[in-house]
């Protein structure tokens, strides 16, 4: 094994060293209660993985480039939340020298399912020559799908006008959530693309659903 790659390993130990304590101690002062099927140790072992193979865009690993301190405080905030970026919950970002651990949307519905009673949780892309038809109840002030009716025609365009999240809680509550596009393009701009990434041109419908 090459120095560089030893010296690699004693810092990727001495981050998890760090990490674990700390969430013992978290643990321990009752500040911290992780689910039982959730594992720090083979979360890490899976973070590792994936930052071995994390790059900015002048080629620098992550590893090796960003502060000891950012990838423990990022390492730490990915066990806290209990998510695991093997399973796409979330992301690690570069920003200089500085790591970021990112939540993705597939994480936000964990979150949402262990802590804020969801159940279930179903999004939808409008395209343009859909029957779409939505309305507010005005007793709850809740929205409600009227009418969504598409065609292949529709569904096989890029013409995206909006986008929809119906969810069910625990305790059989329903809502939905409606965007449209300028309020999803919106959302996109306060992202490091702007909403040009590949994935956006080529998955506008996705992209909508995600968001």
């Amino acid at each position: 094994m090459s120095t560089e790659n030893t010296s690699l390993e004693v810092v990727k130990k001495d981050i998890s060293t760090q990490v674990l304590a700390k969430v013992e101690q978290f643990q321990q002062n009752g500040e911290l209660r992780l689910p039982k099927d959730y594992s720090p140790e083979n979360a890490l072992k899976s973070a590792y993985l994936i930052l071995s193979e994390t790059k900015n865009q002048s080629g620098k690993l992550a590893l090796e480039h960003c502060t000891k301190e950012s990838i423990a405080n990022a390492l730490l905030k990915m066990v806290v939340w209990g998510v695991s970026p093997m399973k796409k919950q979330c992301d690690f970002i570069m920003y200089g020298d500085k790591l970021e651990c990112q939540m993705e949307y597939t994480g936000n519905i964990v979150l949402a399912k262990r802590f804020g009673g969801l159940k279930d949780i179903k999004a939808r892309a409008v395209f343009e020559g859909d029957n779409f038809v939505f309305d507010v109840d005005p007793e709850t002030g809740r929205n409600r799908i009227v009418e969504h009716k598409q065609t292949l025609k529709s569904m096989g365009s890029k013409n995206v006008i909006g986008a929809y999240a119906m969810f069910e809680k625990v305790d059989g509550t329903r809502d939905v959530e409606v965007m449209s596009i300028e309020q999803i393009k919106d959302a996109w701009n306060q992202g490091a693309m702007k909403g040009n990434s590949p994935a956006h041109k080529n998955f506008p419908d996705q992209m909508a659903m995600k968001t």
